[in-house]
């Protein structure tokens, strides 16, 4: 995990596909939006920001 303490986000099935550009940014000055492979009911960091994201719930088809 990056060096900064974040919180982790926690997003559901609802919220595929994951993708981010920055939580704590607009979008015009967040990083490139990048997306994310989230397994089913686990977290993913980041490689830009660090921030984790956390899924409650099954992937599926995603």
């Amino acid at each position: 995990m990056s060096e900064l303490n974040q919180e982790t986000i926690v997003i559901t099935p609802h919220d595929l596909p994951l993708h981010c550009s920055g939580p704590q940014n607009q979008a015009w000055n967040g990083h490139p939006r990048v997306f994310l492979p989230i397994q089913s009911n686990s977290s993913i960091e980041c490689p830009y920001c660090g921030a984790v994201y956390k899924l409650e719930g099954e992937a599926g088809h995603h």
